[in-house]
Order: C-alpha cells, then structure tokens, then sequence
C-alpha cells in the first residue's frame, strides 16, 4: 500500500480532515508507473535508478522519438514486477518545443494509460 500523491501540487493527498489518503491496486501501480516516468533518472540520491530519460527525448520524427521513449520507459519500469509496456506515441510541437508521450501498459490483465510531456 502507497500513499496517494498529489503530483500537481507535489504533496501527498489528503482528506478534507488532513488524513492522507492509501491508494491500493491498479491505482497504486498507475501511480508508480506515473511517479517513474515524471522524474529525472538520476535526480535522487537515495535512489540514482529511480526515474526516466525523457527529459532527454530526442525531439522531431515521431519514429524516432518512439524508440527512444521505449527505452527509456522499459528501463525505468524493470523494476516494477508483471508491468508490460503495450504502446507508445509520441507527439512533437516544435513551436512550443514540447513533446507528448501517450503509453499503454498491462497489469495483472488491467490496461493502465499515461501521458508524459515534457
């Protein structure tokens, strides 16, 4: 059992009596799947393998952006048992410089869907 995160806000959950909220099954492997791929691989020092390398997604032909985010989503998931990355697309708007990564993972028979941008 995690607890819910509130990634906008970058805090835990809470109820509106102050309690944090658990988060369990599908809802708690959405969050970590979320959780990995939204933070820099590297960027914690207790953990130097937690996190992606999209921050570092090349931008421009969605193929080869593809490729790249596959990798990079494959290593940053390893460690979360029976997760499987079903499939990636990518988006690139070059006058805002921002790309998109839209995935689909399997989990104990459950589709669960993400959206990186960066």
């Amino acid at each position: 059992m995690d607890l819910l995160l509130d990634l906008e806000g970058r805090d835990q959950a809470q109820t509106p009596q102050g309690w944090p909220v658990p988060v369990t099954g599908v809802e708690e492997m959405a969050q970590r799947i979320r959780l990995r791929l939204t933070v820099r691989r590297g960027s914690f020092r207790l953990d130097p393998e937690l996190g992606s390398r999209l921050y570092a997604m090349p931008r421009g032909e969605a193929a080869v952006m593809e490729r790249f985010a596959r990798e990079a989503i494959e290593e940053a998931l390893a460690p979360l048992t029976g997760v499987r990355l079903e499939e990636v697309s990518c988006r690139y708007d070059p006058a805002a410089d921002r790309a998109a990564v839209s995935c689909r993972f399997l989990w104990r028979g459950q589709a669960l869907e993400t959206e990186w941008e960066g």
